[in-house]
C-alpha cells in the first residue's frame, strides 16, 4: 500500500511539474520579422516583433526621385496591414486612389487602405530603399542588402499564448 501511495504522489508531482514547465515555456520564440533571399531562402536579417508593431518602408522613387513612405501594422495573424502611403507626387507605379486621400505638409497621404499582405516581395535596390524601420529601430538600411537581390519580408514564429509577463506579475 505504501508503494502505491508513493507512486501516486510521484505521478502527481510529475504532472504538476510538467504543467508548470509548459506554462513557463509556452511563450516560445515569439514572432520574428525576417528578410530572406527569395531564391535560396537564406535569412539575411531578423528582429523580434509583436502584434501591433509599426513597420515603415522609406523609399526614393526610382524615376521621379521623390520620397515614398509606406506604413504597415503587424497583425495578429502574422500579416502586414498597409495603413498609410505618403508620396511627394505622382509618377510611374505610384497609386493615386488608395483609401482616403489628403495633402499634409506637402505630401499626398493615403489612409484607410484596408489591404493586407502575407509577405512583401521586391527586387532590392540600394538606391531606392532608404530604410525599413520597426518603430524607432532601423531594421535595415538600403545599403545593407545586395543590389538587385530578390528578397521577401515575412513574419515567422509562433504567437505567444501565455505571455511571460502575465505569469511573472
Amino acid at each position: 500500500m505504501k508503494s502505491r501511495t508513493r507512486f501516486i504522489v510521484l505521478v502527481v508531482l510529475i504532472l504538476v511539474m510538467g504543467t508548470l514547465l509548459f506554462f513557463l515555456l509556452a511563450s516560445g520564440p515569439g514572432l520574428q520579422l525576417v528578410l530572406s533571399d527569395q531564391e535560396t531562402g537564406k535569412v539575411l536579417f531578423s528582429l523580434p516583433v509583436q502584434e501591433g508593431d509599426t513597420l515603415t518602408f522609406h523609399w526614393i522613387h526610382s524615376f521621379e526621385h521623390i520620397p515614398w513612405i509606406e506604413e504597415y501594422t503587424i497583425e495578429k495573424d502574422g500579416t502586414f496591414a498597409l495603413d498609410t502611403i505618403s508620396v511627394a507626387g505622382f509618377g510611374a507605379g505610384i497609386p493615386e486612389n488608395k483609401g482616403v486621400v489628403s495633402i499634409e505638409n506637402g505630401m499626398i497621404v493615403m489612409r484607410q487602405i484596408d489591404q493586407s499582405f502575407d509577405a512583401i516581395r521586391w527586387i532590392h535596390s540600394q538606391t531606392a530603399l532608404v530604410s525599413i524601420t520597426l518603430g524607432l529601430t532601423t531594421f535595415i538600411a538600403g545599403k545593407d542588402v545586395q543590389h538587385h537581390l530578390p528578397v521577401v519580408l515575412s513574419i515567422k514564429g509562433t504567437r505567444t499564448l501565455w505571455p511571460r509577463y502575465i505569469l511573472m506579475n
